[in-house]
């Protein structure tokens, strides 16, 4: 028990707070930190040994151990509290058990919070990373709109990923404050995880009766105790739905990102809700609560709330003015991290074909590095070597990201699978035509005009759709007409709406 003993005065502390939302009437505090956790321990295992309820014993085992418990780990208890034959054999059950997590994940930090009756936003990966695509971008969107219009709780997980924490102030300006003052980044710190340091500051977070939102994808070991927040704690559990690439299209995913896949989809199958940002990603969502059927659950209720996509702010617009230069080659864009489903090889493929048939024009690229680049780097390369103009512009600031819209002639985006498709949104908001894939997320994208539809597995096809917008002024102007009258659905009305789809509606008995 040294372990215990050496912790005394923070065991008591966790076990106050639970206490304070358990216990009708909570013990007196005690100076000796000893007595004080004895005197808690004793009423707080009776609840639990008396309910047999899950989520007493999942946040009892929180408060013991400082960490979020495993399904596996209250079931256990769960039956262990219904076959000890006295409260002293139930105590000393559930101490063992808190030494096993605590030998396993070290000590908890010294301060914690139950916190009851609100939302809570798991952030970590925003909150800790300086990267902004995709999911990101959603986050750093959708969080400072509900914070400014309802009482919400930001959390990431701890670096042992077995507790949910507070955020530092430079993680909270990561997710609140991204693009102040018409920068691209927040002035934070750059870098990633908490110091030890930090660490042991923040305050550790238990959800009660909470709505634990969560608008990123469960990263590393966190899928384990999420899991157990929505099967067992009595908390719901909501989430938006990007996309199933990782196990649909695992043959264009590195095999790791597979099995962590699944692990979320673990979380998934326990949750109440699930928010598609299209319809196609709904339909993958909505396929997998059908599937998990089978194991006699209910699985999340899947719902469609349409990504947002709105075009560059209002003060960008003159600075990102397209400039006139009637000597310039018309620009071809395609924007999208270099993932080998965003279809890149196919790209090039067909710019090549284009300019041996003597076609002038420039092919530029704007994103990150993918998992697996070696031969699209190889590619570019040979194509620069042979004198070809294209240019791999890398991650770039949001303002030349607009800018590099509005001055291409259209946008190339001819992805093999996608949950939504953003650049081609983006393109629009700009009034820059697409050519974009002629099924899923993305042509129901099109659907509002300004795009060709081509087949991304035809070579061919993508090479015509290029020469039409090239060299068929005609088909070019009415795409330009239509790309410029589309309206495109801002950030303000899909935070409002998925606020309402995934915390109002699921505050009502399901």
């Amino acid at each position: 028990m040294t372990t215990l003993t050496n912790t005394l005065p923070a065991l008591a502390r966790r076990l106050r707070a639970v206490a304070e939302v358990l216990l009708d009437e909570v013990p007196a505090p005690q100076e000796d930190a000893a007595h004080d956790v004895a005197d808690l321990l004793s009423p707080l295992v009776a609840l639990a040994r008396t309910s047999l309820r899950p989520d007493h014993t999942w946040i009892l085992q929180a408060a013991v151990s400082g960490h979020l418990p495993l399904s596996d780990d209250v079931d256990d208890l769960v039956r262990w509290f219904e076959l000890s034959t006295s409260p002293a054999e139930a105590e000393i059950g559930l101490l063992r058990r808190t030494l096993s997590l605590t030998a396993t994940h070290g000590e908890a930090g010294t301060a914690v919070a139950v916190v009851t009756d609100t939302v809570v936003v798991d952030v970590t990966f925003s909150a800790q990373s300086d990267k902004h695509t995709g999911i990101q971008r959603v986050v750093r969107e959708v969080c400072p709109r509900w914070d400014a219009d309802h009482d919400i709780t930001l959390a990431a997980w701890s670096p042992s990923q077995t507790a949910l924490r507070s955020l530092r102030p430079d993680e909270r300006a990561r997710v609140l404050s991204w693009g102040q003052a018409g920068s691209s980044r927040a002035p934070v710190a750059s870098g990633g995880g908490p110091s030890d340091a930090d660490a042991s500051a923040a305050v550790t977070l238990i959800p009660w009766h909470c709505t634990v939102v969560l608008p990123e994808v469960a990263q590393g070991r966190t899928a384990g105790p999420l899991a157990a927040i929505a099967q067992h704690s009595g908390n719901t559990v909501v989430a938006i739905g990007y996309d199933a690439i990782p196990v649909v299209s695992a043959d264009l995913r590195p095999v790791p990102e597979a099995n962590q896949f699944v692990g979320y989809l673990t979380v998934i199958k326990h949750s109440r809700r699930v928010a598609g940002i299209s319809t196609a990603s709904a339909a993958e969502f909505r396929g997998f609560s059908e599937a998990v059927q089978a194991q006699g659950l209910a699985g999340p209720d899947v719902v469609e709330v349409e990504l947002a996509a709105e075009g560059p702010p209002p003060g960008l617009l003159a600075e990102t003015a397209p400039q006139a230069d009637a000597g310039a080659l018309p620009i071809v864009l395609c924007v999208g991290s270099h993932e080998l489903h965003k279809n890149h090889l196919a790209v090039l493929h067909a710019a090549e074909l284009l300019w041996r048939e003597g076609h002038a024009f420039e092919l530029a690229f704007i994103g990150g590095p993918g998992w697996d680049t070696s031969e699209y780097d190889a590619g570019v390369a040979d194509l620069v070597a042979a004198g070809r103009p294209v240019t791999d512009l890398g991650s770039v600031t949001d303002e030349e990201l607009w800018a590099r819209y509005r001055t291409a002639r259209f946008s190339i985006f001819p992805s093999l699978h996608e949950g939504f498709g953003l650049p081609v949104a983006e393109s629009l908001a700009c009034g820059t035509p697409v050519i974009t894939t002629d099924y899923g997320s993305t042509q129901e994208i099109a659907m509002a005009g300004g795009c060709l539809l081509a087949d991304p597995r035809d070579d061919d096809d993508l090479a015509s759709a290029m020469r039409t917008l090239l060299t068929d002024q005609g088909a070019y102007s009415r795409l330009k007409e239509e790309a410029l009258a589309v309206h495109p659905r801002t950030w303000d009305t899909y935070a409002a709406e998925l606020w309402d789809s995934l915390v109002e509606a699921t505050r009502r008995p399901r």
